[in-house]
């Protein structure tokens, strides 16, 4: 039976989470009967699904159900990230506040290669959160990883937890690092790195930003940058490192580092934040374009919070009682205007 590799790959992923139709289930049982090399494939499939902890919340929220399970499906069978050796990718998206399947995503190149070179190929783990979710999965090495929405984390399963514990960021994150003083634990970034030992941290590096942020709840990190004098920077507890590219030092200053990693709790605090910035989150969560019919507006300060579980109509009103602004919604754009 000749099946597409996207659709091949989205059956074994419904399959594995239990949400297959009984459909599906005969195509993959036919697929499978058809040679070897698919039943290995589906094996390798059942292993790693079972060496990636990854849990997720008990709260239900039904109603988006269907959208983020659609949204999944076309980010993981589009989204193909390109690796120098022959290796195959497991793609991850688990979603901490919706309670829908996970799914794990397989490329691999049109020969299938002799399984002398299999035993050396990488085997590369990207765990991922949708927009306007949070995902949290466990490492490995048991350290805990919150990830932001429209954020990941990349790592190497066969190289992790060897001589070093290591992952790429591409985002926002919190991690609360398991203590291994022989074993370090790096978090690279497009323009610093972070490195720990044991820790709990924020760090944040949006694509497209010029800037990176890291917060620290609780024991030491060392931020070193990339680039320039690779100045390297160390932060206590209650202590955030805020670098933007061009400038000649990093700047630390003490915060309340709740404001700072609150999101992980599907929750955003604001504390005498402008408008400008409480809509600049708005915008990245809900994926929606904010104008201001004042720009005055934009320095409006703004005190509260706002739970990732709320639709955006339930923050527009928030903003609405909090502040007396009005709003209008025109194709997936949304005005403000002063009320009169």
């Amino acid at each position: 039976m000749k099946i597409s590799p996207d659709k091949i790959d989205s059956i074994i992923s419904r399959s594995i989470s239990g949400n297959a139709s009984k459909e599906e289930i005969t195509i993959l049982n036919n697929w499978l009967i058809d040679s070897e090399e698919n039943k290995k494939l589906y094996d390798r499939s059942i292993d790693t699904w079972e060496k990636t902890k990854t849990w997720l919340s008990d709260l239900s929220v039904e109603q988006d159900k269907y959208e983020i399970q659609t949204q999944l499906t076309s980010q993981l069978t589009t989204q193909i990230r390109q690796t120098k050796r022959i290796s195959f990718l497991y793609k991850i998206a688990a979603i901490f506040a919706i309670p829908i399947t996970f799914a794990i995503s397989f490329y691999f190149l049109q020969n299938t290669p002799s399984a002398e070179v299999q035993e050396s190929m990488a085997q590369i783990c990207e765990v991922t959160a949708p927009k306007g979710h949070v995902s949290k999965c466990i490492l490995p090495d048991g350290s805990e990883v919150w990830i932001n929405t429209n954020s990941s984390i990349i790592y190497n399963t066969n190289s992790f937890n060897k001589k070093s514990r290591e992952v790429e960021l591409v985002g926002e994150a919190y991690f609360e690092v398991t203590k291994n003083i022989e074993k370090p634990f790096k978090v690279k970034t497009k323009i610093a790195n972070i490195n720990v030992t044991g820790t709990s941290f924020n760090v944040k590096a949006c694509v497209g930003s010029e800037i990176i942020e890291a917060v620290l709840s609780e024991g030491n990190i060392e931020m070193k940058l990339n680039s320039g004098n690779q100045q390297i920077t160390f932060l206590s507890p209650g202590e955030r490192a805020l670098y933007k590219v061009g400038e000649r030092n990093v700047v630390v200053d003490k915060v309340d580092a709740e404001f700072y990693t609150s999101w992980r709790n599907g929750e955003i605090l604001f504390k005498d934040a402008t408008l400008n910035d409480l809509i600049k989150e708005l915008e990245r969560i809900y994926d929606i374009r904010f104008h201001l019919k004042d720009p005055l507006l934009g320095e409006y300060r703004f005190r509260g919070m706002f739970s990732y579980n709320n639709n955006l109509i339930e923050a527009l009103e928030k903003i609405k009682r909090t502040a007396c602004i009005n709003y209008y919604i025109e194709n997936k754009e949304v005005w403000l205007t002063m009320n009169n």
